[in-house]
């Protein structure tokens, strides 16, 4: 396997951490959906019997399932997927065995496999525990949406040829049992939907046709609000035909799913795993920022052999003339192909009753930016950079100056700098934060020192003072440039981003170790000097890589990634 292959399971931790962990116990993470009863003698568990008898259930609405999946993991077996996360060498320097232990024995998993060993017993069914088991030893798809607070908190999993869609015709005559229940049949279809109840606070959603099953982590997802006169719920249109989608599967179209055809991708190679994502997941809100970036695609196999792509759309624009620009040795680099045009929004907000800037403000920019952290610096205080079309004179500089006072809420404090003969000014602002330099132990006392600078046709801006005065030395040829450390090769074009694990794994320790103050946080900080410092000690020991986008082959919006070397070979 190349460094690339392996590099990239590390930078991409964070999120294969979530995802992979979504796969792995998809089944198991769940929230308890909000169910009532609006009869006197209704059960705990959200089910009860009006006077006429019949059964009722009271649901919660969860409106995700009408809009396309925030990710998609595709995988040959859900109880692979973690393990075989752990044959790429960096993975499990980072992850060790430790992350396959904790979801084997997650709370939630535990209960879902003690229930239905309780239903088999009580039922005096035939399942075995390698019957039980075998659920998660299945070809699967997990779609994930998003949350109101970002999070990828709910789910489908869809499954084909597996034991638990004939598990479910078993139990289907057994619903006197009280953590099984029947919600009817799918609308149009002859698929039954069964609701499960576990572990005492957790439920499941399960429709089944044949050997066809499709389980959704909250009955909010498909069924309505209201009843029918038997007291069973209507069912969601949009979700009705998505469900449709995922339970009639002929030969042709279990290749590429409904929800595979959302991202473009194509059908699965055998033995292998897939995730997908789209850009709201990790623009954590700041989609503007990253408009022609449409999803991230992550892809490994049995062996360990990992690759990378990007999904873009074609006119995108990258950040090929800023490397250039920014300070040598950052921990992490990207570029950032901005939508300009998002800027008159906010800029109206800051207008109103002033004139700060100019109409024709977010004109000035043009082509991408770029942001960069550093292990000098914190992670809340990057460095952004961005080009403009012309080089601004004094008129031009005094909106940049007056909008980062007032978007920073500096105030008057701030200090001004302007070479009307070299066009090289900046601005040095003073903002209270418990964010910020000064006595750890007195927050009123600290403070952030942001700073905005233009030189050329550039416009630098960060929080950290000290970094905007790093970019200026790299543009008067005093300090070293990111680009100046890079093989010899075109970094420029279609670069989108830069990694230097050891610099990374600085900044992610010192801002760990920051928040966990020995004195305060004594039992969590001992925990992080045990198992997070060797982690972070096996990252750090790789080299700085960049990372380019290659061309696609024709019709696919799929552009593979390439990593290489970001240090000149000595």
């Amino acid at each position: 396997m190349s460094f690339p292959q392996k590099l990239f399971a590390a930078v991409a931790l964070a999120l294969a951490l979530t995802l992979s962990a979504a796969a792995g116990v998809s089944w198991y993470l769940l929230q308890p959906a909000l169910i009532d009863n609006s009869c006197d003698d209704a059960s705990p568990s959200g089910a009860g019997e009006n006077k006429c008898g019949n059964v009722i259930f009271r649901v919660q609405v969860v409106d995700v399932i009408d809009r396309p999946p925030d990710a998609l993991i595709r995988t040959y077996s859900l109880a692979r997927l973690p393990v075989d996360l752990l044959r790429v060498p960096l993975a499990k320097d980072v992850l060790t065995e430790d992350f396959v232990d904790y979801y084997e024995n997650h709370e939630s998993r535990l209960s879902l496999m003690g229930t239905a060993r309780r239903i088999a017993y009580e039922h005096k069914l035939e399942w075995t525990d390698r019957l039980v088991e075998s659920v998660f030893d299945e070809p699967a798809e997990v779609a994930l949406w998003r949350d109101s607070g970002g999070r990828l908190q709910y789910f489908a999993v869809a499954m084909t040829r597996n034991v638990l869609a004939q598990a479910i015709q078993t139990v289907l005559p057994a619903l006197s049992d009280v953590q099984a229940r029947s919600a009817g049949k799918l609308q149009g279809t002859d698929a039954d939907i069964l609701l499960l109840d576990y572990g005492g606070r957790y439920q499941l959603l399960l429709v089944s046709q044949g050997d066809r099953v499709v389980a959704l982590s909250d009955p909010g997802m498909l069924l309505a609000a209201e009843n029918d006169d038997n007291g069973v719920p209507l069912q969601r249109g949009e979700a009705v035909k998505l469900m449709t989608r995922l339970i009639n599967v002929t030969d042709e179209s279990a290749a590429v799913s409904p929800l595979a055809q959302h991202f473009g991708l194509a059908a699965l190679p055998e033995k292998s795993h897939e995730i997908a994502f789209a850009a709201p997941v990790f623009a954590f809100g700041y989609a503007s920022f990253t408009p022609d970036l449409r999803a991230l695609k992550l892809s490994f196999d049995a062996e360990g052999h990992w690759q990378s792509a990007a999904r873009v759309a074609e006119q995108a624009t990258w950040a090929e003339q800023l490397w250039s620009a920014l300070p040598h040795r950052p921990g992490l680099c990207a570029a950032l192909p901005v939508d300009w045009s998002e800027l008159a929004a906010p800029l109206a907000r800051l207008n109103e009753g002033r004139a700060i800037v100019s109409e024709n403000f977010a004109d000035r920019f043009e082509g991408a930016a770029a942001v960069c952290w550093y292990q000098d610096s914190r992670l809340y205080t990057p460095l952004f950079v961005a080009r403009l079309k012309t080089a601004p004179d004094e008129v031009v500089a005094k909106e940049f100056f007056s909008l980062a006072a007032v978007a920073t809420k500096a105030g008057e404090r701030g200090e001004v700098v302007f070479d009307r003969k070299t066009g090289v000014g900046s601005w040095r602002g003073e903002v209270a934060s418990r964010f910020g330099q000064g006595d750890g132990r007195n927050a009123a006392e600290r403070k952030l020192f942001p700073a905005l600078a233009l030189h050329g046709n550039r416009v630098f801006f960060s929080p950290d003072v000290a970094l905007v005065d790093g970019a200026l030395d790299v543009a008067a040829k005093r300090y070293p440039a990111l680009a100046d450390s890079f093989a010899p090769t075109d970094f420029a074009a279609d670069t989108l981003a830069f990694i230097d694990p050891s610099a990374l794994a600085g900044l992610l320790k010192k801002e760990i170790f920051t928040a966990l103050p020995r004195d305060e946080e004594a039992t969590f900080r001992n925990a992080a000097d045990v198992y997070l410092t060797p982690r972070l000690d096996a990252l750090a020991r790789y080299p700085a890589q960049r990372i380019r986008l290659e061309a696609a082959e024709t019709g696919n919006t799929w552009r593979p990634l390439t990593w290489e070397s970001a240090r000149k070979n000595k």
